[in-house]
């Protein structure tokens, strides 16, 4: 049985995201205004957690189906206190990018090879040495379709953690989300 990346990968992590600490600022800016208890959804090292007050995290592209992100948005809404925020990024995917990088094999962070499934919205990082880790996109309309089911509303939607608009270039979808109030 092929190892899976978290087994392969875990040692490597802090090598990986070296470069990837812009969201820290942001996220770290979220929980210094949150009204009490803040949580992280299996962010970085896997560690998972149930949201209370607010909750960021990237881990909504850990999960191949609509139904998975839509049984977690409804979780996390659930849990969130009212006017509890639940945060995220993700990538936006760019086809110019996926044309560039898939079947590439690259030395950065640590040696692995991209490939894309454009069918199944679906990227698998293979690194050299085994395992095999896969992130699965979404747009921007399953996003806030997602926002809606779970009863959640868009506070706001930037396309970098320094508060830029969200426009057809970016490459990242920054989301914050409040729970409706009840009235």
């Amino acid at each position: 049985m092929e190892m899976s990346w978290h087994e392969s990968f875990a040692d490597r992590y802090a090598e990986w995201s070296a470069g990837r600490a812009a969201d820290i600022p942001f996220y770290a800016s979220l929980a210094r205004e949150a009204d009490g208890p803040v949580v992280e959804l299996a962010v970085g090292t896997g560690r998972v957690a149930i949201p209370v007050a607010q909750a960021t995290g990237r881990t909504v592209i850990g999960m191949p189906s609509w139904a998975d992100r839509r049984r977690t948005f409804e979780r996390v809404a659930a849990s969130l206190r009212p006017d509890g925020r639940f945060a995220w990024d993700a990538f936006a995917f760019d086809h110019h990018t996926a044309v560039r990088l898939d079947g590439s094999h690259q030395q950065e962070p640590t040696p692995h090879t991209t490939r894309y499934s454009v069918g199944d919205n679906r990227i698998d990082l293979t690194l050299d040495g085994g395992g095999t880790s896969s992130m699965w996109w979404a747009t921007k309309n399953e996003w806030l379709g997602l926002i809606d089911v779970a009863g959640l509303e868009v506070e706001a939607l930037y396309g970098g953690f320094a508060g830029e608009p969200f426009t057809g270039e970016r490459t990242e979808y920054v989301f914050i989300a409040r729970r409706r109030s009840a009235g």
